[in-house]
């Protein structure tokens, strides 16, 4: 069957975030006898994500995601839901890089009549992303993180958005991580019209009321999450989080009729590194 990666690249990137997280076994944990360390390092892992049909439905499915990560010193690729996202800066406070991703299509939905509108076909999509780490907030242990991702529909007219978020992370114990984070995306006037504006031969094809989606906030979100450290290769997480549609995305009939504007997702995932 057929996935509507509409969602799940959203929220399966979300998951990879938590999952190619920092270690959380401290440099100084290393054998005395172990050598200099390599400024390389390569993350691999797979893990699985409870996630909505699609952004705004209300039947939910599990998808499986592979994790890979490749670093030397503060640079880095690694993958980034249906893609790849790079850091380029070699200064470990500051992260700026492009992302390309391949997906964001709509098709083989669950609801029998969101299924009958015509599908979307997933594109190319490119953007670049920047953020900046302060640690040492409230103590020698936490830090807090902002990121801005903008993305760009590259082989079709399905618009932009671009997305804000916050997180702030806690060494809670030597090997156990702890996080929260809140995020916000802005969705431009051709993605709403692409993914939640219902014309005349929608309407009529699938009994949907006709409904024309402009520009905004698209969505909200808050999720936590916890990484242990089995052991400096090994480790293991899981997520949790919600988020909700606004404005036209949350009015919109793919949402208000037939899904909700309430979405929570959930997962875990195992890592080795080395």
């Amino acid at each position: 069957m057929g996935k509507t990666r509409m969602a799940s690249g959203y929220f399966v990137a979300v998951a990879l975030g938590l999952a190619l997280a920092p270690s959380a076994v401290r440099a100084d944990d290393k054998p005395q006898d172990s050598g200099p360390e390599s400024p390389w390092r390569v993350t691999l892992g797979a893990g699985g994500i409870y996630h909505p049909d699609y952004l705004g439905s209300d039947e939910y499915e599990i998808q499986p995601f592979p994790v890979l990560k490749v670093e030397y010193d503060n640079l880095y690729v690694e993958t980034d839901g249906p893609g790849v996202k790079a850091n380029v800066l070699p200064h470990g406070l500051f992260e700026f890089g492009p992302i390309v991703k391949y997906g964001e299509g709509r098709d083989d939905v669950e609801d029998d009549v969101v299924d009958r509108l015509p599908e979307i076909d997933d594109e190319l999509w490119v953007g670049l992303f920047a953020g900046y780490t302060e640690k040492g907030i409230f103590g020698d242990r936490d830090s807090l993180g902002v990121e801005i991702e903008a993305m760009w529909a590259a082989t079709d007219d399905n618009g932009s958005t671009a997305t804000l978020g916050v997180t702030y992370g806690l060494q809670a114990t030597q090997r156990l991580q702890l996080s929260i984070g809140t995020s916000a995306t802005y969705a431009d006037n051709d993605y709403a019209s692409t993914y939640y504006s219902i014309d005349a031969a929608d309407a009529s094809a699938s009994g949907l009321s006709q409904f024309s989606a402009g520009d905004g906030l698209r969505d909200v979100g808050l999720r936590v999450s916890a990484r242990y450290a089995i052991t400096r290769a090994i480790g293991i997480g899981a997520m949790a989080g919600v988020s909700r549609l606004m404005d036209d995305f949350a009015d919109s009939p793919i949402v208000d009729e037939r899904g909700s504007a309430t979405q929570v997702f959930g997962g875990m995932f195992l890592t080795y590194s080395f």
